[in-house]
């Protein structure tokens, strides 16, 4: 797996991924929202550059629409993943409680398939 750096806090990009938490959009809409004025000299082939860099890590392109990543998303919120293989503990279970148990035996050599 590659390590996939953020953006500097305050930067163009960490601004449009915080954009993009709000919801998804095109490519106007993002930059209208986070307050980009592309009318600048410049400024859209700026972010134009900002976004090439961002969808390789952080953001999918669908279409026109451009949405943040389940990854980054959690990193921008402060969410820790969801453990693989955790193990429910007692609060997950509930109370617990006696259960009957039926205990099976083989026959001997059941496992090579010998029938005894």
């Amino acid at each position: 797996m590659t390590a996939r750096l953020m953006p500097y806090v305050g930067s163009r990009p960490y601004l449009v991924l915080q954009t993009l938490l709000v919801g998804p959009g095109t490519f106007y809409q993002i930059c209208e929202r986070a307050g980009f004025d592309l009318e600048e000299s410049g400024m859209e082939c700026n972010m134009r550059k900002h976004f090439a860099s961002l969808l390789l890590a952080h953001i999918e392109l669908s279409n026109i629409t451009y949405t943040i990543k389940a990854s980054t998303r959690q990193a921008l919120q402060g969410k820790t993943a969801a453990s693989a293989c955790s193990v429910a503990t007692a609060h997950h279970r509930g109370p617990s409680e006696p259960q009957p148990v039926t205990v099976v035996r083989r026959q001997g050599g059941a496992e090579t398939g010998e029938v005894a």
